[in-house]
């Protein structure tokens, strides 16, 4: 702005300079013309003279001076005319600087105004870019604070589960070793158990051989003692009958009170020593498939009703009292008996028999 306004002031002196330097040359070519004009001239190799009146010198020097005047005049208008000129062109001047300052500033204001929009803007580009960095250093670190959380939370979540599985792994280790550990205890309980039951029912058996073979070995004698005094008593009855037949015959038949017979046999022809023989066959029988190992019905009876077939074979067989545990064991025991076919002689009186049974 300021060299623009300096090279439109030194124009009108530029031009002011040359008018002068104009004017100057040509006042100086004019004197020197009108001098010449009155001296001579040359006209080849002659040169004539002049004889100078010096009236004619002042009035050519008042001429002269007047043509001065006239041309100082001259000069003194154009000096104003340039004056004016160069007055109108720095008023001009003036006045383009004046507009060229205000434009100036009105363009430094607007460029200010720019400026201060452009800082303000700047300001507030910058606020908005510390705020959005701000807003997204704030999102970053919740983000990361989320994210760190999350794994965080993952993790615990990972642990415990891992947790709860090595827990659980070690829960159902424990309970499949102790359901091993129980397995085979019940196992080696079971194994004791049976070698004791085993054992148990061995030593039942042997002792239940043992008390079998004494019973039929008491039995046996029994029966043989049975038998003895059933012959005794048999033969007494005969040796009594024979005395009384001699008796009766004797007197004529007045003592017997019925006709005479010929024999005093019961149950028609059935002897109470053959009942009671049987009747200890069945209960044999039945002892044999009864285990009592630990003696538990020792002391206890059951009276059972038995029916049978011809050959022996088991129709039917109830209890008719006694304990209850003893007569569920000895009704199971009878079912599984082989009851020995009686004579054809002892069926009526054994079809249907009482049995009073007592464990051996």
């Amino acid at each position: 702005m300021s060299n623009k306004l300096n090279s439109k002031l030194s124009l009108p002196v530029i031009i002011s300079i040359l008018l002068h330097g104009i004017l100057i040359i040509a006042l100086g070519y004019k004197f020197v013309s009108d001098t010449g004009e009155n001296y001579g001239s040359i006209n080849g190799n002659s040169i004539d003279a002049i004889m100078i009146d010096p009236s004619v010198m002042t009035e050519q020097y008042q001429r002269q001076l007047q043509t001065q005047v006239n041309q100082q005049k001259a000069d003194q208008k154009t000096q104003e005319l340039l004056d004016k000129q160069i007055k109108e062109l720095a008023e001009k001047a003036e006045a383009e600087k004046a507009a060229a300052e205000k434009a100036a500033a009105e363009k430094a204001a607007a460029e200010k105004a720019a400026a201060e929009k452009a800082e303000a803007e700047k300001a507030a580009a910058e606020k908005a870019a510390a705020e959005k960095a701000a807003a997204e250093k704030a999102a970053a670190e919740k983000a990361a604070a989320e994210k760190a959380a999350a794994e965080k939370a993952a993790a615990e979540k990972a642990a415990a589960e891992k947790a709860a599985a090595e827990k659980a792994a070690a829960e159902k280790a424990a309970a499949e070793k102790a359901a091993a550990e129980k397995a085979a205890a019940e196992k080696a309980a079971a194994e004791k158990a049976a070698v004791e039951k085993a054992a148990a029912e061995k030593a039942a058996a042997e002792k239940a051989a043992a008390e079998k073979a004494a019973a039929e070995k008491a039995a046996a004698e029994k029966a043989a003692a049975e038998k003895a005094a059933a012959e005794k008593k048999a033969k007494q009855k005969a040796e009594q009958a024979k005395k009384d037949k001699a008796l009766n015959d004797l007197l004529g038949g007045l003592t017997s009170g019925t006709p005479s017979s010929g024999g005093v046999a019961s149950r028609k022809g059935v002897s109470d020593g053959e009942l009671d023989k049987y009747k200890s066959l069945v209960q044999n029988a039945i002892s044999n498939k009864f285990i009592n190992p630990p003696n538990v019905y020792r002391g206890k009876t059951c009276e059972l009703q038995i029916q049978i077939a011809p050959d022996g074979l088991l129709l039917n067989v109830t209890s008719k009292g006694g304990d209850a545990d003893l007569c569920r064991e000895a009704l199971a025991a009878t079912k599984l008996a082989v009851i020995p076919k009686p004579a054809s002689s002892l069926y009526n009186e054994v079809k249907t028999m009482n049995i009073e049974f007592q464990p051996k």
